[in-house]
């Protein structure tokens, strides 16, 4: 008898307890979406595009670089100032571009390239070899090498180097500075259909190698794909070339690769080519001017959710006083 009121009495505790009301989960504040204006590409797909304010004014374009003036590291885009040689830290919040930490390095040649490693900036320092700078403001000797660029794998413990005359090759990263040689990843004695590249990026599993070559007596513009291990993929800009997938390029100015697009710059016919990553066949393409207003540079920066981020050097010096121009680019997975 006794055990059984004792049941009785711990159910009646536990319903008690069950019936009392739970505190309410903390609300989770709406994920900001912008306000994208949807503009129709040459062949009907739908491109987003936002206009961010550039609050601090930044300047990118003093001397335009293709081998690489914007990285990103968690939500912290790093900057590099060709005006002022320095690298600055910003961030996006909402709509506006903001400077959260200025010149975090100085004295940065105007051509340094800027990537990163995962945990640490890369860049090239006066005397032409690569520095690192850790989160801490710490900054130490990278690599030795004089190169064009260097460009981190994203996920992996490694980088690729990057120069005009040389193969890309790939290393890995240990305790801080480049390590042994893995793969060459591009040959020096490049496909036919990209003799000149401008500079490369690396999505974590393929290489873009991008620039211009000669088709025929034409000087074209091509995007090299490769796999880390070195196989060929496929390289986009037909023309002539039966080889090239299909989506004409005249020039490769700058690329950015984002989760299911490879996004061109075509900089000799103002133009903004939107490929598939998969297989390297054209999705749409359009003139930058109906998105930039006929401005001359655009560098292109690759963000989350096949979002890009450009920015654009304006066309007259009245206009730079106000800072570069900043769009966000959205691509609507097809």
């Amino acid at each position: 008898m006794i055990v059984l009121t004792g049941l009785l009495a711990a159910g009646l505790v536990l319903g008690c307890d069950s019936e009392k009301p739970q505190p309410a989960e903390p609300q989770q504040p709406p994920k900001v979406s912008l306000p994208f204006e949807k503009i129709k590409m040459d062949q009907g797909t739908e491109l987003g595009i936002i206009k961010l304010n550039n609050v601090d004014k930044i300047f990118i374009a003093g001397k335009f670089s293709r081998t690489g003036a914007l990285t990103k590291m968690g939500d912290v885009i790093y900057i590099g100032n060709t005006n002022t040689k320095t690298i600055s830290e910003a961030k996006l919040d909402g709509e506006d571009l903001k400077i959260t930490k200025a010149d975090v390095v100085k004295d940065v040649p105007e051509d340094s390239f800027i990537s990163n490693d995962g945990k640490n900036l890369i860049y090239r320092n006066a005397d032409g070899k690569i520095d690192a700078l850790a989160a801490d403001g710490t900054v130490t000797a990278f690599s030795d090498k004089k190169i064009k660029g260097m460009v981190g794998v994203p996920g992996k413990a490694e980088v690729l180097s990057f120069a005009f005359g040389t193969a890309v090759m790939r290393y890995g990263v240990a305790d801080g500075k480049v390590g042994s040689e893995m793969n060459v990843v591009i040959p020096q004695e490049r496909d036919k259909l990209l003799q000149d590249p401008n500079g490369i990026t690396c999505d974590g599993t393929n290489v873009y190698m991008y620039g211009t070559t000669l088709d025929g007596k034409m000087s074209v513009g091509a995007v090299a794909v490769y796999s880390l291990d070195g196989a060929k993929q496929y390289v986009l800009g037909n023309k002539y070339d039966k080889d090239r997938s299909p989506g004409f390029l005249a020039s490769a100015f700058d690329v950015a690769v984002t989760e299911d697009y490879i996004v061109v710059f075509d900089g000799n016919i103002r133009r903004i080519d939107i490929f598939n990553k998969k297989d390297g066949s054209i999705v749409d393409t359009m003139k930058a001017d109906k998105m930039f207003d006929g401005q001359t540079g655009v560098q292109l920066l690759a963000m989350e959710d096949n979002e890009v981020l450009a920015i654009v050097r304006p066309g007259s010096k009245s206009e730079h006083e106000s800072g570069d121009k900043v769009f966000m680019l959205k691509m609507y997975k097809s």
